[in-house]
């Protein structure tokens, strides 16, 4: 184990069916809620549990370590370094990979792996809500569009959860050096290969204000922009096909096309500061949304 990972595992002997894979940074407000809702629906042992924290100089690992989780501590604040550090503390598999700020059951997680056992399928993931209540014009405008675009509708496996066989996660050795770990997992495997899984779905909270989903926008372009010129990604099976463009989601469904405008702004602006964050030398900050990590706030532009 490299010298900056404490590592800490919490009792019980039964042999698990999948273990999940928490890479967190300083996620004290939300990480209670996710490990709480991962032992709904399941029985104990079934569901090993790991939280990476990396780089946190809050109470994460302890409330972790209080909820029963597999507790692995990373010295540096880096995703990439949280999700090597807790594949290598996980003991089963199918492996499923969940950020901190997700919620999702025990009981999905089961029906996840058990879709995992079917010939061919290789990467699942459950459905995908956005919730946006409360927020902005534009930022519900966005999320109206968003669920509906080509590419969230191809078996779309990311956005926050995703699960992988054995065989699947054996296509990789570490995790390679970007900011789109989603991307990534969604092109190692090409479309017959994918499933969404007909269970509850997870739940995506917008970002509370335009600006916040601009930055969150962002990093997401930086991290395709970054993806498309990476060794690791280049030639990868799913990287060979293409979703079509996000407009046909407002021609598919004319319902949407007051939300059109908004949609095209906001991706419009984060792809010129993706740009700018990816000049000089390329590095690009996990810049997460604070503002689904507090007591929701008045909605602001």
């Amino acid at each position: 184990m490299p010298a900056d990972q404490n590592q800490s595992r919490a009792g019980g002997t039964a042999t698990p069916v999948a273990s999940v894979v928490v890479p967190a940074h300083d996620e004290e407000a939300v990480i209670g809620r996710l490990l709480r809702a991962l032992r709904e629906g399941t029985e104990p042992g079934r569901i090993e549990v790991v939280v990476a924290c990396n780089g946190c100089t809050d109470a994460t690992a302890e409330l972790a370590r209080a909820e029963g989780a597999v507790v692995v501590e990373v010295a540096t604040a880096s995703k990439i370094a949280a999700l090597d550090a807790g594949d290598e503390a996980a003991s089963a598999f199918p492996r499923v990979y969940v950020d901190a700020d997700i919620v999702l059951s025990g009981a999905t997680v089961e029906r996840l792996a058990a879709a995992l056992a079917e010939p061919g399928v290789e990467c699942v993931a459950p459905p995908l809500v956005a919730e946006s209540a409360g927020r902005p014009w534009a930022v519900r405008s966005f999320y109206a569009v968003w669920p509906e675009i080509p590419y969230m509708r191809d078996r779309h496996v990311g956005s926050g959860v995703f699960a992988m066989s054995a065989a699947g996660r054996a296509r990789f050795d570490r995790w390679p050096a970007i900011v789109n770990d989603d991307l990534f997992a969604r092109a190692l495997f090409t479309r017959a290969e994918r499933r969404v899984v007909g269970t509850e779905p997870f739940v995506v909270q917008a970002p509370y204000s335009t600006r916040a989903l601009v930055k969150r926008r962002a990093r997401v372009h930086a991290g395709n922009m970054q993806a498309a010129t990476h060794p690791d990604l280049r030639d990868l099976p799913g990287r060979r096909e293409s979703s079509g463009p996000w407009w046909r989601a407002v021609a598919d469904n004319p319902r949407l096309a007051p939300a059109a405008l908004p949609y095209a702004v906001i991706n419009g602006l984060a792809k010129v500061d993706a740009k700018r964050r990816l000049r000089g030398d390329g590095a690009i900050a996990w810049d997460r949304d604070e503002t689904t990590r507090s007591p929701a706030p008045a909605a602001r532009p």
